[in-house]
């Protein structure tokens, strides 16, 4: 190691806890998939928290603490249905602050059922993390910097299109993956160091410190360090024509009762008989259309609504092929 002896013995990765968090609700065909996932990246705990839907995830749990006995799995399991959104992040945090240590020097990464978190060229969070000890300058402050590292967050589209309910084969982590981002215009999840007055925000893209919610910033040299490693995290939010109808119908019965209402601007109604062909255009190998106010001269206008875009956004994006990349994120 490169730094002095004495920082990397008050920072030895053998002295910090890596604990992963996950919150799932359905997502049967993906969330083994993940959960494996995460556990093969060395986290020391795994905390799942299971809304609602708890039969198939007990499955889950079960083969993870058969195969990865080393790895402490914590599952909590919620049955409130009211006001789910804005008590995620209240479920998430209560949760960390039940499961970790707080004697011990904590990391926390969350993710969703459809993310699966790429260390890049290391090939465990240990590892990770160490290297970046490595790198750090003999003048850097103890606990200046490391305090948070951004994660480029990259959409992926499967090239398959059928995957199987209930799985406990790792079914995504094989196969072949079209990226519709780029680094640089990404929005970002975060791993950071958990205090006891730290939160994350709900959807995991911001860390929080103190009451008034100031924000945990990546320092200058974690964001070197996380660019030259190429970690990032991937999300696969578009799976299969079912998924793909099941994620659009919420999003689209709240377009129509605002229609309704008066309370946004008119949209033609999406017909359910065009969702396959919607889902052929969002996943096609090269975009069909050069904007999604041209495929709504196709699809209708609903489609650029502000609660609709974020699933069919993929319709123009420029894709590259980018290979077996989940299997390579091992």
């Amino acid at each position: 190691m490169t730094v002095d002896s004495k920082r990397a013995d008050s920072r030895s990765t053998q002295d910090i806890c890596f604990t992963a968090l996950t919150m799932v609700r359905g997502e049967s065909d993906i969330v083994w998939s993940s959960l494996l996932h995460h556990a093969r990246l060395g986290f020391q705990r795994l905390i799942v928290i299971s809304y609602l839907e708890h039969d198939f995830l007990r499955q889950c749990i079960d083969k993870l603490r058969r195969d990865f006995p080393a790895v402490e799995v914590d599952l909590v399991e919620l049955e409130s249905q009211g006001h789910f959104g804005r008590r995620k992040a209240f479920y998430v945090n209560r949760a960390l602050s039940l499961f970790i240590d707080p004697k011990k020097e904590n990391y926390v990464y969350c993710f969703d059922a459809d993310e699966f978190l790429s260390l890049g060229s290391h090939a465990s969070i240990g590892d990770f993390f160490a290297a970046f000890l490595a790198g750090l300058p003999a003048g850097a402050r103890e606990g200046a910097v490391g305090e948070c590292f951004a994660l480029p967050w990259l959409n992926l589209i499967p090239q398959r299109r059928h995957y199987a309910e209930r799985d406990l084969s790792g079914q995504f982590l094989d196969g072949d993956y079209l990226c519709v981002d780029t680094r640089q215009n990404s929005r970002h999840k975060v791993l950071f160091r958990k205090r006891s007055g730290t939160r994350v925000h709900m959807a995991y893209h911001q860390a929080f410190a103190g009451e008034k919610d100031v924000p945990v910033l990546p320092d200058p040299e974690t964001l070197k360090f996380v660019e030259a490693s190429g970690a990032c995290v991937y999300h696969v939010p578009l799976r299969s024509p079912d998924q793909f109808r099941a994620r659009l119908e919420g999003p689209m019965r709240r377009v129509m009762i605002q229609t309704g209402s008066g309370q946004s601007p008119a949209h033609a109604e999406l017909p359910f008989d065009i969702a396959d062909a919607l889902f052929s255009a969002c996943t096609a190998s090269q975009p069909r259309f050069a904007s999604l106010a041209e495929a709504a001269d196709v699809f209708g206008e609903a489609i650029t609504d502000r609660k609709i875009r974020a699933i069919t956004r993929f319709i123009y994006r420029h894709r590259v092929d980018v290979g077996p990349v989940l299997s390579s994120a091992k």
